[in-house]
This record gives structure tokens, C-alpha cells and sequence, in this order.
């Protein structure tokens, strides 16, 4: 059996199982590192007790080091450099196995969600930020520096608003919820009829992406002219990565991906009208199945590293 642990900016997963969940726990992340440990070591015993565990694998948001087993400061997680598998190992004997979140959720996918099947994939997830992953015959493409497949921050407007990583015009800082929840604050007082006004009850504080989804989806004007900027942009970002990869698949999942036919059908048009035709051609773009794609790919990491080291 394996623990599988996915660290996120409000809560934490822990899971037991092979490659499949058997049993499941969340908590809230504790803002102060030595507050999530304790927490942490308590969930994990618990999960794992009377069980034989062989390894623990963790996703957690970049930036990280896989191989020195480190946390660093984030956005999501602002603890100082966490030295999280040397930690667990001295509590727990037992290996520890880190790995960027992206690439723990595009490996899941990849064993038994929308990539099954396939030899190479690029997953993106949409959602607070933009992450991505490219999963090659079952492995991970870490990079030199451990940050292949960060489509988030490639460029795709020139000039384009500030992204969190100091950059201008990155994809995330156009196409992620919280870009999409900005705009949409930014142009409502252009819009004082628009529909997003009424769901938050003139509160637009209260505006995220999927208040301007609910509005998109009742044919709101404002609320459609933003989603079909995100889109395009993110279909710059997708068109690139297909005509630089060539993957099989390209797997969206994330909070945006539940969206469902109101992001894909514009997205794999766009695709299409600006992508390079002979590798767009043999590429299908699909949403993610799994519900949480980061457990399953860290319990098929933790036992594939085992297997390895």
C-alpha cells in the first residue's frame, strides 16, 4: 500500500491505496508549516493504521525540487523553504517521493482518467492559476530545472497584464479564474445592466469565474465578450504547445474545465482556425475525468519511484 498526500493553498488530501483510492481524508493547510506537520503526521497515521505502507508520495504547488524534497514560497503556500520529505522520512521510516501538482494530476489522468491509452499527453489546469504537464510513454517530463510544462507562464500577449510571477502577458494572468474574475470587476461599471450584477447582488466583490460561467451560460453580453478573450488566449497557449509537443492528447481539468462544452467547443474551433493543421490534426483535446487526478498519480509516482530507486 502507498499514502498519497496533495498539499493544496486551503486544503489537504491524503489517500491509501495502490493505484486506486481506498480510503480518503481531507484538512484544512494550516498557514504555518510546523501547524500543517502536525496535522499531517496525525492524518496519515490514521489513514495508514494496521495497513503495510511501502512509500508516500506528495503533490504540492511549484515551485519545488523533487529530488531535494523542497517547498518553496508561493503564492498558494507562503511557508519558507519546507523541507517536507526529509520531515516525513524521520517520522514515518519510509521513502518520501515529492512532485510538482500539475504533473502528479496529468499522470493520473494519463493511468486511468482521459489519457489512458495514450504515449504522450499535455495537461493543463485551469483553475486559480494555470499549471501544466507533459506526460511522456507513462513519465514525467521534469525539465533541467524542474519546470517543464508550465504553459501558465508562456507568453501570449505582448505587454499583456502583469502575471503573479512579475512577467507581462503570461496565459495565466489572461485565462485563469482569477484573470477572468479581475476583468470581469475591471469592465462592469461599462456594463451596469449585465447579469454578473444581479448573481452577486451588486456586490462585486462577490464576482469569481464561475459567476461569470453562470452568466456566459444565460447569454449574458459582458459576461460572453471575457469568456471568448480567455478563450482565444488559451487557445494560443494550447495551439503552441500542440504544434511544440505534439502530443496525442491535450487533457484540460481544474476549475474551469467543469465548464464543460461552453469552454471546449469554442476552444477546439479556435484550435483548429490557429494551430498548425498537421499536428492539431492528430491531436484530440478532452477534459479531465478524474476528481482528483493529484492522489491518483501520487500513489502510481510513490510505487513507480519505489520500483525504480
Amino acid at each position: 500500500m502507498f499514502i498519497a498526500v496533495d498539499i493544496g493553498g486551503t486544503k489537504t488530501e491524503v489517500a491509501i491505496g495502490e493505484e486506486r483510492v481506498e480510503k480518503f481524508k481531507v484538512i484544512p493547510t494550516p498557514a504555518e508549516f510546523e501547524n500543517f506537520l502536525s496535522s499531517l503526521f496525525l492524518l496519515i497515521e490514521r489513514v495508514g493504521k494496521g495497513k503495510k505502507i511501502k512509500a508516500i508520495g506528495i503533490s504540492a504547488p511549484g515551485p519545488l525540487d523533487p529530488v531535494k524534497g523542497l517547498i518553496f514560497p508561493s503564492p498558494n503556500l507562503k511557508w519558507k523553504e519546507a523541507k517536507i520529505k526529509e520531515v516525513l522520512e524521520k517520522r514515518f521510516t519510509l521513502p518520501v517521493f515529492l512532485e510538482n501538482d500539475a504533473n502528479l494530476a496529468g499522470l493520473g489522468e494519463c493511468f486511468q482518467g482521459a489519457g489512458k491509452g495514450a504515449d504522450s499527453v499535455f495537461y493543463i489546469t485551469v483553475s486559480t492559476g494555470i499549471g501544466g504537464a507533459f506526460i511522456l510513454q507513462g513519465k514525467i517530463y521534469q525539465g533541467a530545472s524542474f519546470d517543464a510544462g508550465e504553459i501558465g507562464h508562456t507568453v501570449v500577449l505582448d505587454n499583456g497584464p502583469r502575471c503573479n510571477c512579475g512577467r507581462k502577458g503570461c496565459l495565466e494572468a489572461l485565462s485563469s479564474g482569477t484573470a477572468i474574475a479581475k476583468r470581469a470587476k475591471r469592465g462592469l461599471k461599462r456594463y451596469p445592466h449585465s447579469l454578473i450584477w444581479q448573481l452577486v447582488e451588486n456586490r462585486k466583490e462577490l464576482v469569481d469565474a464561475q459567476v461569470v460561467v453562470k452568466a456566459v451560460r444565460a447569454g449574458d453580453e459582458f459576461a460572453c465578450k471575457i469568456w471568448e478573450e480567455s478563450c482565444r488566449f488559451l487557445a494560443l497557449g494550447v495551439a503552441n504547445m500542440i504544434s511544440l509537443l505534439n502530443p496525442q492528447k491535450v487533457i484540460i481539468g481544474g476549475g474551469i474545465s467543469k465548464a464543460g462544452e461552453i469552454l471546449f467547443r469554442p476552444l477546439r474551433k479556435m484550435v483548429k482556425e490557429i494551430g498548425w493543421k498537421r499536428a492539431v490534426r492528430y491531436c484530440r483535446i478532452e477534459k479531465a475525468k478524474l476528481r482528483n487526478p493529484a492522489i491518483v498519480g501520487a500513489l502510481v509516482y510513490a510505487k513507480s519511484k519505489l520500483s525504480s530507486s
